[in-house]
């Protein structure tokens, strides 16, 4: 791995574990569909899935699996000053929020012009009361969202309004880092739905990576301050 800054603080060094593991073990962070698709042997691996020292075997296998996919751009992500690594590097968990809330966002236009009460209990049930009072409240200041959503709400239940936001959120993350060095952008894009991988889920919001990032890193600012600050391009 290309030589690194020495950690400074609990933060950094916790940052640089995460940025070890980006580079050297990226299974360990695979969006579910994209280890099933790959690995299907992870669905049959019944007790040995709990056991450590398989869990260990199997993903540095499958790392290296993944790396080899790579060829010449396995090299290792060094550079901390790019925008897009808070983005990149958030653990899945916070990924899958962070997701979410974008595509929250990307539906606001239509979630807020909705009456039919049929609707609203569908989005509520679909998206969270707490989402849908963000995307009613705040989030307009942030996005207008999209004018037409029809090409993603194929209906009108509650998981309809889940899988519109996941789909779109997911694109608009995988924009955000689209203009990043192939090393960054090709881990970070396996760490999110396949779907985020077809050209018409990344740009349905219309924004240029720059804006994408922009607006990304505004979401990431209000689920997790710390984990955005420990980056120096943010202090």
């Amino acid at each position: 791995m290309a030589a690194l800054p020495t950690p400074s603080s609990p933060a950094t060094a916790a940052l640089f574990v995460r940025l070890q593991a980006f580079n050297l073990l990226p299974s360990h962070t695979l969006h579910p569909l994209r280890t099933a698709a790959w690995f299907p042997e992870a669905a049959t691996l019944g007790p040995l899935a709990g056991h450590p020292a398989a869990q260990r075997s199997l993903h540095q296998r499958w790392s290296q699996h993944l790396l080899d996919r790579l060829g010449d751009d396995a090299r290792p992500v060094a550079d901390l000053m790019h925008p897009a690594l808070p983005l990149a590097l958030a653990a899945p968990a916070l990924l899958q929020r962070l997701v979410r809330d974008a595509g929250v966002l990307l539906l606001g236009r239509q979630l807020r012009q909705a009456i039919v009460r049929e609707q609203v209990l569908a989005a509520r049930e679909g998206l969270g009361s707490e989402a849908l009072h963000w995307v009613r409240t705040d989030a307009a200041g942030l996005h207008p969202g999209l004018d037409d959503t029809s090409l993603w709400l194929q209906g009108q239940g509650a998981a309809d309004y889940a899988l519109a936001a996941d789909h779109l959120g997911a694109g608009l993350l995988a924009q955000s880092w689209h203009d990043a060095p192939a090393p960054l952008r090709l881990r970070a894009d396996w760490k999110l739905s396949p779907d985020a991988d077809a050209t018409p889920v990344r740009t349905a919001s219309r924004l240029d990576a720059t804006h994408a990032r922009g607006l990304c890193l505004q979401l990431l600012a209000r689920l997790d301050t710390p984990w955005l600050s420990s980056f120096p391009a943010t202090r």
